[in-house]
């Protein structure tokens, strides 16, 4: 069901959208249906510039961030959790495990647990699907990373390798922490954009979530200049990625994970 969701989501993103409205357009202009098409042509172009817009992708990605705040104190829980997605396998031509522009989630969850705030770590995630001749995990290499790079205790590091979605992150998890004798209470960390449906998901799980967010896009001394409402690959790009937050909420809630 999750995958339908997958899916129908790339339909209804930005691009997938303009995509449907130039082929009704061409069929319309085909078809005679001049004023429909016109009109198709016109909503497309609406579409693309508007979410291409640095200000409205901004102002969307803040609706995401601003909902949980970091910390610098955070009261006894039995682990550290991090949320897999920022790493990259060492197949050629890399000789080395490497990271992804949400990097920061391997370095905050590091910090953290240097300041001990945390007997133990927990990397998730599983084999990267689109990654062929790839057989571990993305918790295996995050597990590798934070020992190689950072010089967390290897023994200190709980691994859950086999999780495809933050739902199954939360129930993995959920039964590593039990197989050691350990209470449901967290540090959660992920991207700021992403927490939101992550805590509500460990939540509805039974755990006692603390959020600890990383990895945000926008700052809050955001200044506003004239040409941000120009058209920009980047600003579509992060458009997309809160629309595909949303629409992860709406999948979640219809699947009752969250």
């Amino acid at each position: 069901m999750i995958y339908i969701f997958k899916f129908l989501a790339i339909l209804i993103y930005p691009l997938g959208i303009v995509l449907i409205l130039g082929i009704l357009s061409i069929v319309m202009l085909a078809s005679n249906k001049r004023k429909i098409g016109y009109l198709s042509i016109f909503l497309s172009f609406s579409i693309l510039i508007f979410f291409s817009s640095p200000i409205v992708s901004h102002k969307l990605m803040r609706t995401l961030e601003c909902r949980y705040s970091p910390s610098y104190k955070y009261p006894p829980v039995s682990a550290i959790v991090l949320l897999g997605g920022a790493e990259v396998p060492k197949l050629p031509p890399r000789i080395y495990n490497e990271t992804n522009q949400n990097a920061d989630r391997i370095m905050n969850a590091a910090r953290l647990f240097k300041k001990k705030h945390a007997p133990y770590l927990i990397t998730t995630g599983g084999k990267i699907s689109f990654i062929k001749d790839f057989y571990g995990s993305e918790a295996d290499i995050s597990s590798s990373l934070l020992t190689e790079l950072f010089g967390v205790d290897s023994r200190k590091i709980l691994i859950e390798p086999e999780s495809k979605n933050t739902y199954e992150n939360a129930v993995n998890v959920k039964k590593l922490l039990e197989k050691y004798n350990l209470k449901p209470a967290i540090i959660l960390v992920t991207s700021a954009y992403h927490m939101h449906r992550s805590v509500a998901v460990f939540n509805k799980q039974g755990f006692t979530v603390y959020p600890a967010p990383t990895d945000y896009y926008q700052d809050e001394n955001f200044q506003f200049k004239f040409y941000m409402f120009f058209p920009d690959s980047g600003a579509l790009g992060m458009s997309t990625l809160v629309l595909h937050e949303y629409y992860g909420m709406l999948g979640y809630k219809l699947l009752g994970w969250i």
